[in-house]
């Protein structure tokens, strides 16, 4: 099955469109054995995300390269790929979704073990941002992997008026709900957000997913975890996948023990690599980017929301703030 083939049968059959594809992507069922994923960048809303999706590209073309030696065991089957700098393709095997209901300890246990293994994959030159990027079209071909050491990455501070801004979107949100939240908190945060992104910014950088959450984790025929949706990969930290992977299940009002799950994390990656990692310190990282993620972004999705919702997300960003020891 190519591209090729795939578009064909769309043309002779009733298109079915997947769920998904929000952000831009047209994403296809391909007669129940494949998906064909497609993005044109002169229909998004936002231009700019094409390349996002072209890095995808490129990330799967990389990792299916026999050059690059990774054929990596938690990516989904590549079938095809074609991309321009206008549009692109990408045809993957069918795998089931993961339902909510099918969570247990165990199952956290397996996820924990394949992030684990993400974030031990030595990282391609056209992620590590050492190097000028693949935003410069430099090609993956020939470009070799990046050992992997011990390197951090650059605190990216907010402006003044980043924080205005988000400062302004939290207090338009809380005032939805008159008398009932305190914003002297919220101001305390503004004034120190920098700080926190710089102690963030210490700790050490490794392939990161970008975008992980349990609708971009599929199963396989014979039960193994698959990771899709790699938009977002990047060089970054192990503990902004993670507190982006609790945040998503809070907000879906699914609370594991955080720190047994993450203990799951930390053996797995001293199996597959040697590192001993100090749980409370990756804690404390994973506070440090849910701070900064809820204080920047979170504010954007709350309008019109009950103060249940509202004061969940809220006073978890101002409890880790006020608790948080590195200041």
């Amino acid at each position: 099955m190519t591209i090729q083939d795939a578009k064909q049968y769309l043309k002779n059959n009733t298109p079915i469109l997947l769920a998904g594809g929000i952000s831009g992507a047209k994403v296809y069922d391909i007669a129940g054995e494949y998906v064909l994923k497609c993005v044109c960048r002169a229909e998004l809303e936002n231009v700019g995300q094409y390349d996002t999706y072209q890095k995808e590209a490129i990330w799967y073309e990389y990792t299916n390269s026999r050059k690059s030696g990774y054929r990596l065991s938690y990516l989904p089957e590549i079938l095809d790929i074609y991309y321009t700098d206008e549009e692109l393709a990408v045809l993957m095997k069918c795998y089931r979704t993961i339902l909510r209901n099918e969570l247990d300890t165990m199952l956290l246990k397996k996820i924990m073990e394949v992030l684990a293994a993400v974030h031990t994959t030595c990282i391609p030159a056209f992620l590590d941002q050492e190097q000028e990027g693949w935003q410069q079209k430099q090609s993956w071909k020939g470009t070799e992997t990046q050992k992997q050491r011990n390197h951090h990455r650059q605190a990216n501070l907010l402006s003044q008026e980043q924080i205005s801004a988000s400062l302004a979107g939290w207090c338009s949100v809380l005032d939805e709900h008159p008398g009932i939240f305190s914003q002297t908190p919220l101001k305390q945060l503004a004034e120190k957000i920098n700080r926190i992104i710089e102690w963030h910014a210490e700790e050490e950088a490794v392939l990161n997913h970008g975008d992980f959450h349990w609708d971009n984790l599929l199963f396989d025929k014979q039960g193994n975890i698959l990771i899709c949706d790699w938009q977002g990969v990047c060089v970054g930290a192990a503990s902004g996948d993670l507190s982006f992977f609790f945040s998503r299940l809070n907000a879906d009002g699914i609370y594991p023990d955080e720190k047994e799950v993450i203990s799951f994390y930390t053996r797995k990656v001293k199996q597959l690599s040697g590192k001993i990692l100090d749980l409370e310190e990756i804690c404390q990282h994973m506070d440090a980017a849910d701070i900064v993620t809820s204080f920047v972004f979170w504010h954007e999705y709350l309008h019109g929301n009950d103060v249940d919702r509202v004061g969940g997300i809220y006073k978890k960003m101002v409890d880790k703030f006020q608790n948080f020891c590195v200041l």
